[in-house]
């Protein structure tokens, strides 16, 4: 069962479309949005006595109001080498599932969906184009369990602006962040147009289920570099460390570009990240 979560924007969305959320359109909500002439809006049910017997030019007075709209809603996925880490759980298969859930969560609210996955470049084999998806979310959980990155790098993060199209839109960029933060600072900018949700994919058997003793084996996924390390409690210690401050950096430079950091490590919670929109 795919699991659903919860959420909000704080922009009034400028679709056409009737969806969930607040919009600078005017039609047929709830919210009250002004006055205007019965000839402009020709609607009699919403004709205001009161405003009318105030007119100084003595007009027919109506009441008008905001609809709800629908929004854009994509997953923008680094798909490089470093992705396909397994540790304690496969992050493709992390991935995997938090996609789908945005996908059907996305379908449950009303809003279009899409998706974009990158390495080096943009994967035309993995772009599912916005739009709304009743059954999008079973076969992406498949094509992504099913994936084997082998990127060289993330580059391809960099040319999603022209793809997320020019109404504003709700995105959550899922990567594991091992990018320079000039480079993640640089990125942001790019999608400022964008209401963005970071998403932290992270493997605790990268920095917290090491050894304290023995020979460990490293290597660098996208430049296939190997080294061997005597792994002891200093150095463990030190690893874990260099990730706590990680956590800390993306946290402050994210926060500067709208959106704290959505952490997800070996699991993903729903509720957590229902709780992460309507703290923010």
């Amino acid at each position: 069962m795919i699991p659903e979560f919860h959420y909000h924007v704080n922009w009034r969305s400028p679709g056409v479309h009737p969806g969930h959320h607040r919009s600078a359109r005017q039609g047929g909500g709830y919210e009250f949005a002004g006055h205007t002439l019965l000839t402009s809006n020709p609607d009699p049910r919403n004709l205001d006595i009161r405003a009318t017997l105030h007119d100084p030019f003595e007009q027919l007075m109506v009441r008008t109001f905001r609809q709800r709209s629908a929004i854009p809603v994509y997953v923008v996925a680094d798909l490089s080498a470093s992705m396909g880490f397994r540790g304690t759980r496969s992050k493709t298969e992390l991935l995997a599932e938090f996609t789908s859930s945005v996908a059907y969560t996305a379908y449950r609210t009303g809003d279009f969906f899409g998706f974009i996955g990158c390495d080096s470049t943009i994967l035309q084999d993995m772009l599912l184009p916005l739009r709304w998806h009743k059954g999008a979310a079973p076969e992406l959980l498949e094509n992504l369990k099913n994936l084997r990155p082998r990127g060289r790098s993330s580059d391809g993060l960099n040319e999603v602006v022209p793809y997320l199209g020019k109404r504003k839109a709700l995105v959550f960029l899922v990567s594991d962040f091992h990018l320079t933060l000039d480079r993640l600072d640089t990125l942001l900018k790019a999608l400022v147009r964008h209401d963005v949700v970071p998403v932290v994919l992270w493997n605790s058997a990268e920095f917290d289920r090491l050894p304290s003793w023995g020979l460990v084996n490293f290597e660098d996924p996208e430049t296939g570099a190997r080294r061997r390390l005597l792994m002891r409690p200093a150095l463990r210690e030190k690893i874990s460390a260099s990730f706590e401050k990680r956590r800390e950096e993306l946290g402050q430079i994210c926060a500067l570009h709208g959106r704290e950091p959505f952490f997800l490590i070996d699991r993903f919670d729903p509720d957590e990240l229902t709780r992460y929109f309507y703290r923010t």
